[in-house]
């Protein structure tokens, strides 16, 4: 017997609630799927057969919900939107004394994650407690997981080794968190969250901002409870470094600013990091003197000779200069702008491959604008020579909107050796331009920090 379906009338008096159009719910279900590192090609037809009946993919369902919340003002489930299945992914809560949040962290992973503005937002709890008391240091051996790690990002990429690190959180890590008591105790948790935090850059490297998004937020959540304040730092500035770059730029800059009023009384370096991401989303709302006075005081703090020191203690010269080039573009002062990617770009050490990268990328936006084709050219050949063999969804993506931004600037002829048989069957954004934001793993500053 054929199935009868039943129209969707919860759905049909949320679209009318809000006041949206069948394309406008499928446009809105394709942008929050795109953030999540999904590609969706939805369209009015798309929503008439959910409000005809029919329902979401499993994996879809939440990423519609995700939409019709950011709509609504409020939380929308699947079954107030009126399709089967399972609700969207709600996060664990972390268990003070135990590893059961991170093993929650490591299983709702598996699905799509949609990226969730609202839960970026600074807490209203105080984010400057004594539950994060700066004693706990962070681990600091040189030989520690969280190192290891994250040069294996550096050099390979965040599609490397993101499986062998979600597994060793789980069958290592969080049994390590059971029972652990004093100065271990916080010790465990400050490495949990450092773990937590490179995972989360491997997603955002293979764009799926919603896990990076999780990840960033259950760092945070390890940091506090590890009573450490500079993690809690470093994970409140990822997070806004995030949000900027998915154009969420007020949450961005409330981000920014709860992450260097946390950052009192941790040591320089942690500041100078907080620093530098307040002066992009202060540049991004126009404020040029407070732009240029957090530029300043994050200078002080960048490190000198930081090579060979944990990633976790030092801010290296090559992130510090490509964030002044970030608020320079977000000043609109492009010209003024490129001698800082380069800087950045000269100071990457050799095995930063996805530093390198990214920064030539950004280099790229900024250079072909201003006419400068034959170096822009000269990036791209070098990004094929030093690029190529990352396993970094960001890396490719960029890559390929160069290539078609170069087409497009030589009205259609051939612009580079790089341009291969079929490229023109991927997607292409609009045209690059001195003055875009980057996408949040466009941003390509390689977080020494976390």
């Amino acid at each position: 017997m054929a199935r009868i379906r039943v129209p969707n009338a919860r759905l049909r008096a949320l679209m009318e609630e809000t006041d949206w159009t069948q394309g406008g719910l499928a446009r809105a279900v394709n942008a929050v799927a795109a953030e999540a590192g999904t590609v969706l090609r939805y369209d009015r037809t798309t929503v008439a057969h959910w409000l005809a009946g029919s329902h979401p993919m499993p994996r879809v369902q939440p990423l519609a919900c995700e939409a019709l919340s950011r709509r609504c003002g409020r939380v929308i489930t699947a079954e107030e939107a009126g399709f089967a299945g399972q609700d969207p992914v709600v996060p664990a809560q972390l268990a003070p004394s135990e590893g059961g949040g991170l093993v929650g962290l490591l299983h709702e992973l598996s699905g799509s994650v949609p990226y969730r503005p609202a839960r970026t937002r600074p807490a209203s709890r105080a984010l400057g407690s004594g539950r994060v008391t700066g004693a706990a240091r962070t681990p600091s051996t040189r030989h520690s997981a969280s190192l290891f790690f994250t040069r294996t990002l550096q050099a390979q990429g965040g599609g490397f080794a993101r499986g062998t690190l979600r597994t060793y959180l789980a069958e290592a890590v969080a049994g390590q968190l059971r029972g652990a008591r004093g100065r271990a105790r916080q010790e465990r948790y400050a490495e949990a969250s450092q773990l937590a935090l490179v995972l989360g850059r491997m997603y955002a490297d293979d764009l799926r901002n919603g896990e990076a998004q999780h990840c960033y937020l259950t760092a945070r959540e390890l940091a506090v409870t590890a009573g450490n304040r500079e993690l809690a730092v470093i994970a409140l500035r990822t997070l806004s470094s995030q949000a900027y770059g998915l154009g969420y730029l007020r949450i961005a800059d409330e981000t920014a600013r709860a992450a260097v009023s946390t950052a009192r009384d941790t040591p320089h370096a942690v500041r100078a990091f907080a620093q530098a991401q307040l002066a992009v989303t202060a540049a991004s709302r126009g404020e040029r003197g407070e732009a240029l006075r957090a530029l300043s005081e994050a200078e002080s703090g960048v490190g000198h000779g930081e090579a060979g020191r944990h990633p976790f203690e030092s801010y290296a010269r090559a992130d510090f200069e490509f964030q002044r080039g970030e608020a320079l573009l977000a000043l609109r002062e492009a010209a003024e702008a490129v001698p800082a990617f380069e800087y950045a770009l000269a100071a990457r050490t050799p095995d930063d491959r996805r530093g390198a990268a990214l920064t030539r990328l950004r280099l790229a936006d900024v250079l072909l604008p201003l006419g400068r084709v034959d170096e822009t050219r000269a990036l791209e050949r070098e990004l094929r020579d030093d690029g190529d063999g990352l396993r970094s969804a960001a890396v490719t993506r960029r890559k390929q909107e160069l290539r078609r931004a170069l087409l497009r600037f030589c009205g259609g002829r051939s612009a580079s050796p790089l341009l291969v048989p079929g490229d023109s069957a991927t997607r292409w954004t609009p045209a690059l331009r001195a003055n875009r934001r980057p996408s949040q793993v466009d941003q390509g500053e390689e977080e020494r920090l976390g």
